[in-house]
């Protein structure tokens, strides 16, 4: 897709680190290739979810991995580099400025590690955004962001990391905005920890996420492996 210097609507920003270095704090359950697999799976189901989308205007992809940019582009997407390379919170920036300065209406911005997200919820997102200036989409478990949406685009700051829900809270706040609040399902669920590993790799959305972790196959740290052996020893 060519850069345009005007878009409508509501746009994603789906920001991507680079390949070979995600979900380091995988890095006690999985080797290096795993994980970078394990992200590659997550990055083109999300992206298959956005292209699923009918409100949405378009999808940015900031990133500096050459391999998730050319993939980005052949389905159709803008692609960013990431210019300072500094985590989540810059990606994110990068792309609501692009957007700003284009006068689109809104943005959603979708990490590429919450595969399980459904073309519902997010439209459910986008038709809140359009009766508000911000939807929050809290994580199920750490109370994190999995979705933020704003209009327009850079209504009020970023802040990812740690309890990122409640400091968006805040921002929107302080920015005299009130935040919607949805929790979904799918796009609660986020892949961060090894407990979120162990899912049903078998039947639902996100196949490439779900046929990696069956590849994996990690027993859960809670109910270890016996063998027959070990049943029938006398």
């Amino acid at each position: 897709m060519m850069d345009p210097a005007h878009v409508s609507g509501i746009w994603a920003i789906l920001p991507v680190k680079r390949l070979d270095r995600a979900k380091s704090r995988l890095a006690s359950m999985l080797e290096p290739s795993e994980r970078a697999e394990l992200a590659w799976a997550m990055f083109r189901d999300v992206l298959d979810t956005l292209n699923s989308v009918r409100g949405l205007g378009g999808t940015i992809v900031v990133t500096n991995d050459a391999k998730a940019a050319d993939f980005a582009r052949t389905c159709g997407a803008v692609t960013l580099p990431d210019p300072r390379d500094a985590g989540i919170s810059a990606a994110v920036q990068c792309g609501l400025a692009w957007l700003s300065a284009r006068n689109a209406s809104g943005a959603i911005v979708v990490p590429g590690d919450i595969p399980f997200a459904t073309p519902r919820e997010i439209a459910a997102v986008i038709d809140r955004l359009r009766i508000g200036s911000a939807v929050l989409v809290p994580a199920a478990r750490d109370g994190g962001t999995n979705i933020l949406a704003m209009s327009p685009p850079g209504a009020f700051p970023v802040a990812y990391g740690e309890n990122s829900f409640v400091r968006h809270l805040a921002a929107a706040r302080d920015g005299g905005i009130e935040a919607h609040v949805l929790l979904l399902d799918g796009a609660g669920h986020d892949i961060d920890v090894s407990s979120d590993l162990f899912i049903d790799a078998c039947e639902g959305r996100a196949m490439r996420t779900r046929a990696h972790l069956k590849r994996l196959a990690r027993p859960h740290p809670a109910s270890p492996t016996v063998s027959c052996k070990e049943i029938f020893q006398p």
